[in-house]
C-alpha cells in the first residue's frame, strides 16, 4: 500500500501522463498540442484512459467559462456519452466546437450527491479520491485554469513543471486548498 505521499505524488504525477498521452499523436517536433484541432473522429480513435482524461479537460475548460467549479461525477459520464453519440455522426467535426455550441445553450445542472466543489477540495482530500475521480479531477482542474487563460494549446513541459511544484507544495501543506496552490505555484 502507498502512503500518502506517494499516492499524492502519483495522483498530481497522472497530470503529466495524461498530457503526454494527448501528445502522442503528434509530431515530435510540435511542442503543444491544440485541443481546438480535434476532430470527433480523432477523439473516437483515442485509448479509453486518453479519451477520458480529453473529456475531462475540456469539461473542466467550459466550466471554468461559466464560473462553474463543480463537478458532478455522474453529470460528467452522461455528457462523454452524450459528446461521443454526437461524435459518432459528425467524425469530421472539432469536438471543442460542438462543445462551443452547446455551452451556449447548456441549463444549468442539478446539484447531486456525487459534486465535488473543487475550489474547496484540499490536497489530502483530492489523494483521497478513488483513482477514477482523481483522474477525472486532475485532468478537469487543468482544463480549468487553461480555460481562465483561454489557453487551447497545452505544453508538456508546463504540465510536468507545474505537476512537480504542486505535488510538492502539496506534501507539505495537505491542508491546502488545491485550487489555491494550483493558482499559486503554477505558471
Amino acid at each position: 500500500m502507498k502512503s500518502g505521499n506517494a499516492l499524492l505524488t502519483s495522483a498530481l504525477a497522472g497530470l503529466s501522463m495524461c498530457a503526454g498521452a494527448l501528445y502522442a499523436p503528434v509530431a515530435q517536433a510540435q511542442i503543444t498540442y491544440d485541443v481546438t484541432k480535434v476532430t470527433c473522429e480523432d477523439y473516437l480513435a483515442m485509448p479509453p484512459q486518453v479519451s477520458h482524461d480529453f473529456s475531462a479537460w475540456m469539461s473542466g475548460w467550459f466550466n471554468q467559462k461559466s464560473n462553474n467549479a463543480v463537478i458532478n461525477f455522474d453529470g460528467f459520464a452522461q455528457n462523454v456519452e452524450n459528446v461521443k453519440k454526437w461524435c459518432g455522426t459528425n467524425p469530421k467535426a472539432s469536438v471543442f466546437d460542438g462543445l462551443t455550441r452547446a455551452a451556449a445553450n447548456a441549463k444549468q445542472g442539478v446539484g447531486g450527491p456525487l459534486d465535488v466543489d473543487m475550489s474547496l477540495i484540499t490536497c489530502r482530500q483530492f489523494k483521497d479520491l478513488d483513482d477514477d475521480r482523481r483522474s477525472t479531477a486532475q485532468s478537469w482542474l487543468s482544463g480549468y485554469f487553461n480555460g481562465g487563460k483561454n489557453i487551447t494549446k497545452i505544453d508538456p513541459r508546463y504540465v510536468e513543471r507545474n505537476t512537480k511544484v504542486v505535488t510538492k507544495y502539496c506534501l507539505s501543506h495537505m491542508n491546502a486548498k488545491l485550487m489555491t496552490v494550483i493558482e499559486k505555484k503554477a505558471k
